[in-house]
């Protein structure tokens, strides 16, 4: 197990962020070599698996195993919206900070492609190398399901979110039970077994804690903590429903935008109003009503009435932050837009 101890100013420092596709890249290369969560990540494994050829299997083995080291790439990098944003990082970052992030792997050499050690020299050349290699593993891995995968980040950020707004960041921490059992002043990780950080009791000493959701995190939350990092990073899983999976791994992936044209399909299902006002909500995970009617082109009275007539056909949610009424897509409503945008798709 796995213990947090705060303090009373530690606890004003907690927040929650989405890390981006370079660390969901890196998570997912750890998840290819597990052999849990198979109801979760079997369709994936076994699209994805064989198509991580060249250099993408050396990198997943650096990069850490099942039951070894696990490079800290969110510490060293920070939040990235892109993954060129996350590469460009990774490619400038300090040799002395490579040299440390990349040593948890010093000790399993002998497994690594040749030029991985390079790496762990901070050697240009061959960290542009595995930048490359982390690049193509991105298109093979998470690039298809990225739009998903962020859409359902963001929403997992905004419902904690809420927890936090209602109760202080107590109400947060005791939302994420029972990966996590918050007993004050201290947080405890049942069932952790430590990728990087081997140290029973931690303290954070004065840095914030980042709580960053992470689609192929799991089962146990995860503590990544540079002794130079300007934050301490814990990696929760945010995937754990099969709906939700199957939602996520479906074929033709991506997203609806608001300005994109909406399938026939849909507008013939259900009209092209209520059709824009569902691919906005989409695309605009826990918007408002009145950003719900800006975005879609009505007014506020007319997004209110189709959001209602939405989410009484179970397309929808509606969650209350104080006077603001908050949209979200359900998994149904997600299914009925992937199932029209492909069907509209299809020569």
């Amino acid at each position: 197990m796995l213990r947090l101890h705060f303090t009373a100013e530690d606890l004003g420092r907690v927040k929650l962020d989405v890390l981006g596709p370079l660390a969901e890249t890196s998570m997912s290369l750890w998840n290819l070599q597990r052999r849990d969560g198979r109801t979760l990540f079997g369709g994936w494994r076994a699209r994805t698996g064989p198509l991580v050829t060249g250099d993408g299997p050396h990198t997943a083995r650096f990069l850490g195993s099942p039951g070894g080291g696990l490079v800290d790439l969110f510490t060293l990098v920070g939040p990235a919206g892109s993954i060129g944003e996350g590469l460009e990082r990774l490619v400038g970052a300090p040799e002395d900070r490579l040299r440390e992030e990349f040593g948890v792997c010093s000790g399993t050499r002998g497994q690594r492609a040749r030029w991985l050690s390079g790496v762990m020299a901070a050697d240009l050349r061959s960290v542009q190398r595995l930048a490359a290699s982390l690049q193509a593993c991105h298109q093979v891995a998470v690039a298809a399901y990225w739009e998903r995968i962020r859409h359902h980040l963001d929403g997992e950020v905004a419902r904690r979110g809420r927890f936090m707004v209602r109760g202080g960041v107590t109400a947060l921490l005791e939302s994420m039970g029972p990966m996590i059992v918050w007993r004050p002043p201290v947080l405890e990780v049942p069932g952790y077994r430590p990728l990087v950080h081997p140290v029973a009791d931690f303290h954070l000493a004065g840095r914030p804690l980042v709580l960053a959701p992470s689609v192929f995190c799991g089962p146990v939350p995860q503590l990544f903590a540079g002794p130079r990092a300007d934050a301490v990073v814990m990696v929760y899983p945010a995937l754990s429903s099969p709906v939700d999976a199957v939602g996520l791994w479906a074929p033709g992936g991506g997203t609806h935008r608001a300005d994109a044209p909406v399938p026939p399909a849909l507008t013939g299902l259900l009209g092209r109003t209520r059709a824009v006002v569902l691919c906005v909500i989409a695309d605009h995970p826990s918007c408002t009503t009145t950003q719900l009617a800006r975005r879609a082109g009505i007014s506020p009275a007319s997004a209110s009435e189709h959001a209602t007539t939405l989410r009484s056909a179970g397309l929808t949610s509606l969650a209350r932050e104080r006077r603001a009424a908050l949209h979200t897509l359900t998994h149904l409503g997600r299914t009925l837009l992937d199932t029209n945008g492909s069907a509209a798709a299809a020569p």
